[in-house]
């Protein structure tokens, strides 16, 4: 927790005002801000000084692990969180890759699940890849889980 709060002061301390064009909010933030925590503990960082909608968080995350691409799929499990991405984004309405109401195209969850291969190459489920290696004791530091394809931002409504 205490981690959490000196990040807080020093984006109170130090921080810039940068505006959205997308969403036009503005965000008081810093630069290359991290926050570690060891979990072999077994214990899970939480943030006590606010009220969380918890649920809806895990919810989501369950959503990315099973590669939702709907934000009508995110609704049934207890996440609202899609609904004005998929729906209300004017820039996503008008994208030709959108396939219809609630569609979310290629974000999170579904790059998690099958990340488009090169040319003839299958897509990679990065999930699988990683659970499976380390399963097997796999110890190998190329084990990178990325939600972002440059090539396909395009086709999501709303890029990582």
């Amino acid at each position: 927790m205490k981690a959490y709060i000196d990040i807080g002061k020093r984006i109170l301390d130090e921080g810039v005002w940068l505006s959205n064009a997308r969403t036009g909010q503005k965000t008081l933030a810093i630069i290359g801000a991290t926050f570690e925590h060891d979990l072999s503990d077994g214990t899970v960082p939480v943030v006590t000084t606010k009220k969380l909608f918890w649920k809806s968080a895990i919810a989501e995350m369950l959503g990315y692990i099973r590669g939702y691409d709907s934000a009508a799929q995110f609704r049934e499990i207890g996440c609202n969180t899609w609904n004005a991405n998929a729906n209300d984004n004017q820039a996503w309405l008008d994208n030709p890759y959108r396939k219809g109401k609630d569609d979310m195209g290629m974000c999170y969850g579904v790059i998690g699940r099958a990340f488009p291969g090169i040319e003839n190459d299958e897509p990679l489920d990065q999930y699988k890849k990683i659970v499976t290696d380390l399963s097997k004791g796999v110890d190998d530091r190329r084990e990178i889980m990325t939600f972002n394809h440059p090539n396909l931002i395009h086709r999501a409504c709303l890029p990582a």
